[in-house]
């Protein structure tokens, strides 16, 4: 990876946006390690950012599985926000030049230890005591609370009336201000609601785009000052996608 990013600059989006769109966090934090090191730079982090919708793809691949969603929509999910990921890196990069916007200044006191790239570290520590100690549970009760609290709603409200009668331009506030949570369960409503035909596929993008699962979470220890300034240019940039769609009646 790091071969590639010092012979070409381009490919400092596109592997951090591949990264990004593989379901999970573990794509995120691999990229997360090299941001905290020095080695990713502030456009790469946005397009990781960007790219991934945490968890939410691993409910998505279910939904398709169980015959709710067509995988169409799944992969035009995932191929937007790839292509998407791209261009916010380079647009955070152009940001970044000419503000002369200051990030990962910790990189030259604190760089990630070897161990962190060993296999049986990574296995050990994030997949097992991190993803499946910490999160399995967490994402089962959010998951869970959201099919129950929606069905509770659509027993008690017309779903379609609620929805078809607001205004697109407050969905996508209202998704965008869900995906700025540092985690993935609140993002679960939005997913659910889509596959019940309540939420147009544009809301589902502008929340993807903000949102990052836990991938935020390690910058956040890392770094708070770092983690505002990527989640406010995500929302920024998901906010703008968003208006775009509108406008352009999508």
């Amino acid at each position: 990876i790091i071969k590639a990013f010092s012979k070409s600059k381009l490919m400092r989006y596109v592997i951090p946006s591949l990264f990004g769109i593989i379901p999970g966090c573990t794509g995120t934090f691999v990229m997360d390690s090299l941001y905290m090191a020095g080695i990713l730079g502030f456009g790469g982090i946005i397009a990781v950012m960007v790219a991934t919708s945490g968890d939410e793809a691993f409910f998505i691949l279910s939904l398709v599985a169980q015959g709710k969603l067509p995988l169409s929509t799944f992969l035009l999910l995932t191929g937007v926000l790839f292509v998407l990921g791209i261009l916010s890196g380079i647009l955070a990069d152009f940001y970044v030049k000419k503000t002369n916007l200051r990030f990962c200044e910790k990189c030259d006191i604190k760089r990630h230890p070897k161990e962190e790239f060993n296999l049986k570290h990574f296995l050990k520590e994030h997949i097992f005591n991190h993803i499946i100690k910490k999160h399995i549970g967490k994402i089962f009760l959010w998951i869970f609370g959201a099919i129950f609290v929606i069905s509770l709603l659509e027993g008690s409200f017309d779903m379609e009336t609620v929805f078809s009668g607001t205004s697109p331009l407050i969905l996508m506030a209202l998704a965008a201000l869900i995906g700025i949570l540092p985690i993935s369960g609140p993002n679960l409503f939005i997913v659910t609601l889509f596959s019940k035909g309540f939420l147009p596929f544009s809301v589902l993008l502008v929340n993807s785009i903000v949102q990052d699962g836990h991938g935020l979470l390690p910058i956040m220890g890392f770094s708070f000052k770092d983690a505002i300034k990527i989640k406010l240019f995500n929302l920024v940039f998901g906010l703008l996608v968003g208006v775009i769609l509108i406008i352009l009646g999508i």
